[in-house]
């Protein structure tokens, strides 16, 4: 993921990604924000894109910093937040140093930490860590290995309910997110056209823990429903629960 990357479809942004704010099931990243929203207090959305979430923001918190490194996505998020006093947009490169950035009391990051190279991805990590207050909240959604997994599973399944045999709907399944497996064993998944950092539960705990260095509250799944998954409207009535997700971090700073 790159500058030239975002830059190149800012105008289309909202048809193209799927973004958890929008799309989750049981407005699951609204209602946890709300937990820990207060008029007194101060968030800062790291990879803020074209700004979706920063009037909801503005009505919850006292001020609302907003980062992100396309310029042309800050442009649509000012656009979108012409008017309101209480936010101010940057634009920061979050995989370098933070220090300069002002500490607040709540970070939320929804799919930002999804490049491939592991350096970038825990410098974006530990410099958002050290600008939460002390008793301050992370609240991180990030793309999951096991859903994307388990949605293939499903699809398969839905082949086989059509009529095709085990194998053929095993064939018929698609695999273009699948990486080469020194990059698959990393969590490194195709999605569009773009290698894409996804994440196991067990392995978010550890980075909380130790790169982070943040108490992990609680790790969920923000789930979406199986036509947005697929971006299929024609999705079988039977392909209910269990959803797929996205995991969902709440972790505190010491």
């Amino acid at each position: 993921m790159d500058f030239q990357y975002w830059n190149g479809f800012a105008d289309e942004y909202d048809e193209i990604v799927t973004d958890a704010f929008t799309y989750g099931r049981r407005h699951t990243i609204a209602a946890t924000l709300e937990k820990y929203a207060s008029p007194a207090l101060d968030i800062a959305d790291y990879g803020c894109g074209p700004g979706k979430l920063l009037p909801f923001l503005s009505q919850r918190f006292r001020q609302v910093y907003a980062y992100d490194f396309s310029d042309k996505l800050l442009d649509i998020a000012k656009q979108r937040c012409e008017g309101i006093r209480n936010i101010e947009i940057a634009r920061v490169d979050l995989t370098g140093s933070v220090d300069e950035l002002p500490a607040v009391d709540v970070i939320v990051t929804l799919n930002a930490i999804i490049m491939p190279d592991a350096k970038p991805r825990l410098q974006f990590m530990r410099g958002m860590a050290s600008r939460i207050k002390p008793g301050g909240h992370l609240i991180m959604n990030v793309p999951s290995v096991e859903s994307l997994l388990y949605s293939a599973f499903r699809e398969t399944e839905w082949y086989r309910k059509q009529g095709s045999t085990p194998r053929k709907a095993e064939s018929q399944t698609d695999t273009s997110s699948l990486t080469r497996p020194r990059l698959l064993a990393q969590g490194i998944l195709v999605r569009g056209s773009e290698p894409t950092k996804h994440y196991l539960r067990e392995e978010l705990i550890v980075l909380v823990r130790d790169e982070m260095k943040l108490d992990l509250i609680d790790l969920v799944k923000m789930e979406y429903d199986w036509k947005i998954d697929f971006e299929d409207e024609h999705v079988p009535d039977w392909m209910g629960e269990p959803f797929p997700w996205d995991w969902l971090v709440i972790a505190k700073a010491k």
